[in-house]
């Protein structure tokens, strides 16, 4: 891999670290502090300046609810559960934790169900 491929990767994790900090509305500063750098850090690492450490890349996946291999490459891992998960993943998705438990239980009376 050349310098410049190189160059342009460290860009890329860059603008989707930058744009995942900003999605949550976070600055710069607080991002600093939750990582434990300091905050001329994370501009050099948004701005590509600064090679970003694995340990800070792993932090930095927590806050942001982001996989490491999303931020590294802009892809999401792919799912090896059973087809089903993925589908209830999604279908959860946006609902209030009160719907979530309701779901919960519609599960629990069909198992009930099945079982008599």
């Amino acid at each position: 891999m050349s310098e410049t491929d190189n160059d342009d990767e460290r860009l890329q994790i860059a603008e989707r670290l930058r744009s995942a900090r900003e999605y949550l509305g976070l600055s710069q500063a607080e991002i600093a502090q939750l990582v434990g750098l300091p905050r001329t850090a994370i501009t050099g690492i948004e701005s590509g300046a600064r090679k970003i450490e694995v340990t800070e890349l792993k932090r930095l996946s927590s806050i942001y609810r982001r996989s490491v291999e999303y931020l590294l490459t802009g892809c999401e891992p792919t799912y090896s559960g059973p087809e089903q998960f993925a589908f209830l993943a999604r279908a959860v998705k946006g609902l209030t934790q009160k719907d979530v438990d309701e779901v919960a239980r519609f599960a629990d009376f069909l198992r009930a169900k099945k079982a008599n």
